[in-house]
């Protein structure tokens, strides 16, 4: 074997076929029986990796690195399961959360242990519908990217063909999916709720922005989880005979392709921002969020030459891909921020299979097999900077979605598996340099056990046997025993495909408000050579200066600033700075308040509150909230986000949610909650907040607040 062949040489370091070399302080070196040396931060060490045991499917290939990173991932997934038979999460990390193993199974988990990620899911499910993990403010609804468990269970049963998960996976799902529809869907069709897996709030979002503020954004991510969910939804429906439920679905999913396309598009751009932010008057964000793209790739938002250029076009720095580009400033620390995550390689290793696109495909690989052969493990996430994991706010070991993320990259990536619910495909992509043999052993598909050769490179399928009769590279799912699938390749004649490698960058900080006497003034922002003014979510001027008059308007008038270099550099936009005409607001307090009186809101005693009746002055749209507190857990995390429904003039508008809003047990921290938008007459208004079937969380016994008084703002 030619273990000298240069897989991959970039910027920062060189892989061979034996070894990576980055410079002579860090580099690690293996050999086939598993042994690895490795120099890290000028430290020498020595450590083994043991061979794949069990019924897991066996890689073997041409080139030792890709063979010993293979192996690594397999003896560290055997090493998360507990003796029940479920996935720990990471070696920090001991129990299961449903975003971790629903993403780990999706990337391929399911191939090496199919029984193991379905009691995962199983317990991830409680009362009939998924778990949404503990996150910002409380969970669910804040949080609401738990749909990710549908297109795992939908993997699980690709995979088996047991009638009896789908059955149930699919009740489950529908559940879920109209629990959220009740509560998370908001103006123009959006989808409620942070951005999926990065939920430490001050890595992605804006200071300023409140829990409650991301509960009222909307996310790319999460936005294309909650599409494919309807779809998976559907195609389930589909495979138990129900048509016509699943062409209901189906449209659903339709529906919210076309919502995010019409607001998550970059102008001018093929790639989509990353959340729609503010406060009445959304703007989208046009940092690139890395996972919600690659999501538009595999899931089928983008299609044909708009999936390749988008693979072509995402920002990968020269140690991984970054979860968002541009970072944050310096001065928040890196977990997210100024890091990249495997499991994010992963996604990007079968984006680019998944567009023919070798280059980028290389490059994962590289990116990948170089973190854990040097830190001798699956990590969490590794510094952009310096591609190690130190420096990090935190970073486990043996993370299962990395661990996944590897794998995946051997499964969906250079074999090109593809499922379907009726058989098993294969689209291989070999980058030139990774030319040799490639062999997968031991793959178990419902009753088959099916073995894959590899010859050539490309991607470009010029000869195939199945049990040594030339054929398609598709097995029928009621194919039974062994099965040997022979591929032959040659190149594509489009080339091997493109790569953004970018420089990390930075955003600029966000301008602060100062007070002013007339108009509006900000501090300067270091780097910023102009600002940009937003009236109501829409940009109306710019200016060198840092103050602006405002024009007069009638109503809710609300301005936000955008700091801008001219090399392209933008800062987010700062809070909502509002200019409110006397008719535009209306506050009510709960009955029986007066004072600086608050009303204690308990699941167990007076949870509802009858307010006092609101006189309308002029109709409109109205934007609704609550002026609240809850101390009950961290703003960070934990699940007992409270919900209250709204009732006006005894018709149900939607659900306001009350997140935590500072630290556990502080009750006197006081902001606005999730809001509700609706369109009122003029005239008098009954107002109630009712404790009723749509406003359980996650906690299910934990569900309180309190409220001074609740707003009315007239926006439309």
């Amino acid at each position: 074997m030619d273990q000298d062949r240069i897989l991959y040489r970039g910027e920062a370091f060189v892989l061979t076929g034996n070894a990576v070399r980055q410079d002579d302080a860090h580099w690690a070196e293996v050999r086939p029986d598993g042994q690895v040396k490795t120099m890290k931060n000028g430290r020498y060490s020595e450590w083994h990796i043991p061979k794949g045991a069990g019924n897991a499917p066996h890689y073997r290939g041409s080139f030792e690195v890709l063979n010993q990173a293979y192996s690594l991932a397999l003896s560290e997934a055997a090493s998360l399961l507990h003796g029940e038979g479920t996935f720990r999460t990471g070696a920090n990390w001991p129990t299961v959360w449903t975003r971790d193993v629903s993403y780990a199974t999706h990337l391929g988990l399911g191939w090496w242990n199919v029984q193991a990620c379905m009691k995962s899911l199983n317990a991830r499910v409680r009362n009939g519908e998924v778990e949404q993990d503990t996150g910002t403010g409380g969970s669910w609804p804040i949080s609401s990217d738990r749909v990710v468990w549908g297109m795992a269970a939908w993997e699980v049963y690709c995979l088996t063909g047991d009638a009896d998960w789908l059955s149930r996976s699919c009740r489950v799902l529908e559940k879920t999916c109209l629990r959220d529809e009740q509560v998370l869907t908001a103006t123009g069709g959006l989808v409620k709720g942070e951005s999926s897996f990065l939920d430490w709030r001050e890595q992605s979002y804006p200071a300023w922005m409140t829990s409650a503020d991301i509960g009222d954004s909307c996310s790319l991510s999460t936005m294309v989880l909650h599409a494919e969910a309807r779809q998976v939804l559907a195609r389930m429906l589909r495979e138990l005979g129900l048509e016509g439920k699943a062409r209901e679905w189906e449209e659903k999913s339709a529906a919210l392709h076309d919502v995010i396309e019409r607001f998550f598009r970059i102008p001018g751009d093929v790639l989509y921002g990353q959340y729609l932010y503010g406060r009445g008057y959304p703007v989208l964000s046009e940092k690139v969020d890395s996972l919600g793209n690659l999501l538009c790739v595999l899931l089928g938002q983008a299609h044909g030459s708009h999936a390749s250029g988008m693979v072509a076009a995402l920002p990968h720095c020269i140690y991984g891909i970054p979860c968002f580009h541009p970072q944050m400033p310096d001065e928040v620390p890196p977990y997210h921020n100024r890091a990249m995550w495997p499991f994010l390689e992963g996604y990007y290793a079968q984006a680019a299979a998944a567009v023919e696109n070798e280059s980028a495909l290389a490059l994962a690989f590289a990116c990948m097999v170089r973190a854990a052969l040097l830190c001798g493990t699956n990590k969490e996430n590794l510094l952009l900077e310096t591609g190690l994991d130190e420096g990090l706010l935190l970073s486990s070991d043996s993370q299962l979605w990395s661990i996944a993320g590897m794998l995946g990259s051997f499964y969906k990536g250079l074999f090109g598996i593809r499922l379907l619910a009726d058989s098993l495909e294969f689209h291989p992509c070999v980058p030139e340099s990774f030319e040799g043999v490639h062999e997968l052993t031991g793959l178990q598909y419902r009753s088959m056990t099916v073995d894959v050769h590899l010859r050539g490179h490309g991607r470009r399928i010029v000869r195939c046997t199945v049990n040594g009769q030339e054929g398609l590279p598709v097995l029928p799912a009621d194919v039974k025993g062994h099965v040997l699938v022979e591929l032959e390749l040659a190149p594509g004649e489009e080339g091997a495909g493109q790569v953004n490698l970018a420089h990390m960058g930075r955003n600029l900080a966000v301008p602060q408000w100062k007070a002013s006497r007339h108009g509006i003034s900000w501090k300067p922002v270091e780097g910023a050579d102009y600002y940009r003014i937003y009236r109501n979510g829409i940009p109306v001027s710019q200016t060198e200066f840092c103050h602006y008059m405002p024009s007069p308007g009638q109503g809710n008038v609300s301005y936000q600033v955008m700091a801008v270099a001219l090399d392209g550099r933008e800062s987010y936009l700062n809070d909502p700075n509002d200019y409110p005409s006397p008719d535009s607001r209306m506050e009510t307090r709960p009955c029986g308040l007066s004072g600086d009186e608050v009303w204690f809101s308990r699941v167990t005693k007076s949870p509802d509150a009858l307010c006092y009746n609101v006189n309308i002055e002029k109709p409109g749209v109205y934007r609704v909230d609550a002026f609240f507190a809850n101390g009950t857990y961290d703003v960070s995390d934990g699940n007992t986000c409270a919900l209250r429904s709204l009732y006006l003039n005894g018709r149900r508008v939607g659900t306001l949610a009350f997140p935590h809003t500072s630290r556990s047990g502080n009750w006197e921290y006081f902001i606005y909650s999730t809001a509700v938008e609706a369109v009122l007459p003029s005239g008098p208004c009954r107002v109630e907040m009712v404790y009723d079937s749509f406003s359980g969380n996650m906690n299910r016994l934990v569900n309180d607040m309190v409220i001074k008084h609740l707003r009315f703002i007239r926006i439309s």
